[in-house]
């Protein structure tokens, strides 16, 4: 949609809503890219919103059409969503109003409004998990099934997406251990389904003086379990912040009258997972296994090394809500022997001295971005350059020891085990708690990078 030109979105634009574009400005949101329209329509000014979704569905990910209809059924619930005004289902666009307020990708910096938001949401989640699925008009969804029906059915779609990704490329051991403990702990619930945002909470909703404005993206939305929007709340909370998640939980089941069950809870979490794909949060077996991420003023989260440090967060989740629900206690990740830092590890203290008195004095905000990703992935380095070679020493003795061979090399290791793994001459369990060590080790390494992020864990339920 940002190549497309500025004139045929604003035709669009003029056309479906018989109204005067006064002025069209490209916007990028959710990772979707957009345009904000100032659009006067019978003679009331509107800001409204033009955004490029899928034509068609993708894994998971719904076409913009059935997006659309989401938001069209909640409205009249009162649920705050943006008015569908056009969507196009051959280009994949949508027009909506501009809704006011700032997405919540970090906690507002006043804790009683971090709470008085958080509590406005929990009761919006109350209300679409109360409403009868029934009776919305989600055409495209009905019919209205079982709750344990219905994750029959995303789990087919999901168990269908590995194969297909399998047979392109094998798929690691621990996918096919989420496939498991899917199939073998699915809720087989009897109770009508509700309608599930999936993907919600904090980064997915907006908000001003002190309630939600809107709640946004919709993309993965289905008829489901009230605990799978719990599991993926608890998701969001641990990448962005929500205060007091217990007590969240408790004002949820005082407003919708639906008991949290923390069982399903964590066998959602592993849905949510497996939802995002067979590799997703998973270590590569071949190659160097770190980090890929580059630094490219372009892209915000490339840029400022966000992208680098939640890659490293989603590894953790990943490990500890497959150990969590297949009952596997993973002790905690302190590293307790280190390698001798070299006399040139301290270079490294004066360059990020040296940068963060820079940053103060730029004025661009994109290279004051740069400079604080650049900083990162020093800080990463200067953790590298010290440790890595024990950490990888470490790392082979496991493999060796799991194999009970005797490879020089990670390069060569790293893909045996995997292998046999997939053979099973592996144990599952063995190999879950093998790559828990190593995310540890790779995690310590990355410990001042990630600054508090590094504390961040899923959040209790009681």
């Amino acid at each position: 949609m940002a190549d497309i030109a500025l004139e045929e979105i604003g035709e669009w634009i003029a056309t479906v809503t018989m109204g005067t574009v006064e002025s069209l400005t490209p916007a990028g949101g959710g990772g979707r890219p957009g345009f904000v329209a100032e659009v006067v329509i019978d003679g009331e000014r509107r800001r409204l919103y033009a955004q490029q979704g899928r034509t068609a569905g993708l894994g998971s990910f719904l076409p913009i059409t059935r997006e659309a209809e989401v938001l069209r059924a909640l409205e009249p619930l009162g649920v705050p969503v943006a008015h569908v005004w056009a969507v196009d289902p051959e280009t994949g666009r949508i027009l909506v109003d501009r809704m006011p307020g700032q997405a919540w990708f970090q906690a507002p910096s006043d804790p009683d409004e971090q709470v008085a938001v958080a509590q406005d949401f929990m009761r919006h989640l109350a209300t679409w998990h109360r409403a009868d699925a029934a009776a919305m008009p989600l055409h495209s969804f009905h019919p209205v099934k079982s709750m344990g029906e219905h994750q029959r059915e995303q789990f087919a779609a999901i168990r269908a997406e590995f194969e297909r990704e399998d047979s392109e490329e094998p798929i690691d051991a621990l996918a096919r251990l989420e496939l498991d403990l899917l199939d073998n702990k699915l809720p087989d619930l009897p109770g009508p389904a509700v309608l599930v945002q999936g993907d919600t909470g904090p980064g997915n909703f907006m908000y001003e003086d002190g309630r939600v404005t809107a709640i946004v993206d919709w993309e993965l939305a289905h008829l489901g379990d009230p605990m799978d929007d719990i599991a993926w709340l608890s998701w969001r909370a641990t990448q962005h912040g929500f205060p007091d998640f217990p007590t969240r939980l408790r004002e949820y089941e005082s407003h919708s009258g639906i008991t949290v069950a923390d069982d399903r809870v964590r066998y959602y979490r592993v849905n949510a997972i497996a939802r995002l794909g067979p590799r997703f949060g998973l270590a590569p077996m071949i190659g160097s296994g770190g980090p890929l991420s580059g630094i490219r003023a372009g892209n915000e989260r490339s840029a400022d090394g966000s992208a680098f440090i939640m890659s490293m967060l989603h590894r953790r989740m990943v490990l500890t809500a497959l150990a969590d629900l297949a009952g596997i206690d993973v002790p905690d990740r302190e590293i307790e022997v280190e390698a001798q830092a070299e006399p040139h590890n301290t270079m490294y203290d004066g360059l990020l001295d040296n940068m963060a008195a820079i940053v103060p004095r730029i004025a661009d905000a994109s290279a004051a971005r740069v400079v604080k990703g650049v900083a990162r992935h020093l800080k990463y380095l200067k953790e590298v350059d010290r440790n890595s070679a024990l950490f990888d020493a470490q790392e082979l003795d496991d493999v060796n020891g799991l194999l009970g061979t005797r490879f020089t090399g990670l390069p060569e290791g790293r893909p045996a085990l995997a292998e046999a793994a997939r053979e099973g001459s592996v144990a599952l369990e063995d190999y879950l708690m093998y790559h828990y060590r190593r995310m540890a080790r790779d995690d310590w390494m990355m410990r001042t990078a990630s600054g508090a992020m590094f504390e961040r864990a899923w959040p209790a339920l009681r």
